[in-house]
């Protein structure tokens, strides 16, 4: 995954994080530059890839009534986290290119910008399942249970594009393991998907046949509910 930042050294400090003093060459004092290192390491190890770099609350475009009621929703996320209430995050929900993503990557975002606490990172569940199975043809890549781990021990995980990978038996279980882990744990997640809970006859199947419904009766307690239902594809209007 691309990462949000690339670290490149402070040319004051060469990220030692001191400098030293005017006209004592025996004293150092704080570089400056260490509040924004921690805020790109910080970047770095949440592994935002790079499409989503630009992505904040105040960047989002709101011409809908349900965006603005969306966006409304996980700023009220942004100002109470780390929150109190077992770990209860997010279940983002709508059609393709209605923003979905930019608001799940803007909560991790304002989050290291207004330097709250939390180890957070982000995951495409489809990469995921790939970066998986590629590990069982190569001893030179991490193994199945040091790919998951980051997942299950984030304080907060955004978890993208659930469903999305075809329900077979293998990846109904790591789906299982990570979000099951996460609910016994408390963590919280925010979880983005196209998959609704009573889709129009004929189109998509719902959540709940895609993820399984042991998994989706435990996500009506991990995550408030955040429609996008009726929104455009944001995506049909880039030139």
């Amino acid at each position: 995954m691309k990462l949000v930042a690339e670290l490149t050294p402070c040319p004051r400090c060469n990220d030692s994080g001191w400098i030293p003093v005017p006209g004592d060459a025996l004293r150092v004092e704080p570089c400056g530059c260490q509040g924004d290192l921690r805020r790109r390491q910080r970047f770095a190890s949440a592994e935002i890839p790079r499409r989503y770099a630009h992505c904040t609350l105040e960047s989002f475009k709101e011409e809908a009534p349900v965006l603005k009621n969306a966006k409304a929703r996980v700023q009220e996320f942004v100002d109470t986290w780390p929150g109190s209430d077992g770990g209860r995050g997010l279940l983002l929900i709508g059609p393709c290119g209605s923003g979905k993503t930019h608001l799940a990557v803007a909560a991790l975002v304002e989050i290291i910008n207004a330097g709250k606490p939390g180890r957070l990172l982000f995951c495409n569940f489809q990469d995921l399942i790939q970066e998986i199975q590629a590990s069982f043809d190569s001893d030179e890549v991490p193994s199945k249970s040091e790919i998951l781990k980051p997942l299950l021990e984030a304080d907060l995980l955004v978890l993208d594009e659930l469903g999305s990978q075809k329900p077979t038996t293998f990846v109904q279980d790591i789906l299982y393991y990570v979000i099951n882990t996460r609910y016994n744990e408390e963590r919280t997640t925010i979880f983005t998907t196209n998959y609704t809970d009573t889709p129009a006859e004929g189109r998509d199947e719902p959540l709940a046949q895609r993820i399984g419904t042991r998994l989706r009766s435990r996500l009506y307690e991990m995550a408030t509910l955040v429609p996008f239902t009726g929104a455009s594809d944001h995506r049909r209007n880039v030139i």
